[in-house]
């Protein structure tokens, strides 16, 4: 059992809270329970927390956190009824963690704007706090992706299924082709070039990452692929095996690992499993909230432990 001992620390006051986005492939890997998991352990450990929910075609953290009608949401910040997303935070009945609701009843929010998502990203450094952890929706659209892709601590969850490791290297994947197209945006050879590598069937044969900054190195010169190359390497996933039934689930990260590096020049983090926790399963199907996790369990144990391994390197 974990003790409160074990999590009071002490901190220093951070000017930008360090922000930490959860994402991964498709849904159902339990992508909103760890990251409210881990921001609980945040806050127990004292750090100024706050939790945002992302999703905005299915905002439902305020469900796990036992706040059935949320009093204002990322849609009233949008829409200019308050003016600074301080202003959207709601106290838990968890001391020092506060959350920001999503706004996945709002149609409109559902695949917002450009430059709603620009405003939303850009404001994120300026509330108050120590950790920012960013709950993202399911996929991988551009606003999911550009959220990940500006967070400190980039975190991809799956569950150990081929599936789920394909949907979670696709992830990682066009997160890196992502932050290309961002860089090439005014560059229409570039942009050409990083369309034609996303297909993995392309003419030019372009099967990975390598192949690519070849290409970009022989038309465009060692400078610009050199500029290329060190964007990339700052990619950085952090990847977590949620529901791990056995010692070879823990595999599934490695998995990841291993492909990226292969594939991609970029060198993802293994951060290590979460068991199948029947208790907390048990609460997830009748909808209570997640403070009603006991500390004995398993799964709250795990993901102290990726907590704590987080924050030492942070």
């Amino acid at each position: 059992m974990i003790t409160q001992e074990r999590c009071n620390e002490e901190t220093e006051v951070q000017n930008v809270p360090q922000i930490w986005a959860v994402g991964g492939g498709k849904g159902g890997v339990g992508k909103s329970t760890v990251s409210t998991l881990l921001a609980f352990w945040l806050a127990r450990m004292g750090r100024k927390t706050i939790l945002m929910d992302a999703d905005f075609g299915g905002a439902n953290l305020h469900t796990l956190l036992g706040i059935k009608s949320p009093p204002r949401t990322l849609n009233d910040y949008v829409s200019k009824r308050y003016d600074s997303l301080e202003d959207l935070c709601i106290d838990t009945e968890v001391e020092k963690l506060r959350l920001i609701c999503g706004a996945g009843d709002v149609l409109s929010m559902a695949n917002p704007h450009v430059s709603q998502k620009n405003k939303i990203i850009q404001n994120i450094s300026k509330l108050n706090a120590d950790y920012v952890v960013v709950d993202l929706g399911a996929g991988t659209s551009f606003n999911v992706l550009d959220f990940f892709l500006v967070a400190h601590r980039q975190i991809v969850v799956l569950v150990p299924q081929p599936i789920s490791i394909q949907n979670a290297y696709a992830f990682v994947r066009n997160a890196v082709y992502r932050r290309l197209s961002r860089l090439a945006s005014q560059q229409p050879y570039l942009q050409a070039l990083i369309k034609a590598s996303m297909d993995t069937e392309n003419e030019l044969r372009l099967k990975t990452i390598c192949d690519f900054l070849r290409t970009v190195e022989e038309f465009k010169g060692q400078d610009v692929a050199t500029e290329l190359s060190n964007e990339i390497q700052m990619i950085k996933p952090e990847v977590v095996t949620n529901m791990v039934n056995g010692p070879k689930d823990r595999n599934a990260g490695k998995v990841i690992q291993q492909v990226a590096e292969k594939y991609l020049m970029i060198h993802p983090v293994d951060l290590g499993g979460i068991v199948y926790d029947k208790q907390l399963n048990s609460i997830i199907s009748e909808m209570m909230p997640l403070t009603k996790l006991l500390q004995s369990s398993d799964a709250y144990a795990n993901v102290y432990d990726i907590a704590m391994k987080l924050v030492a390197e942070s």
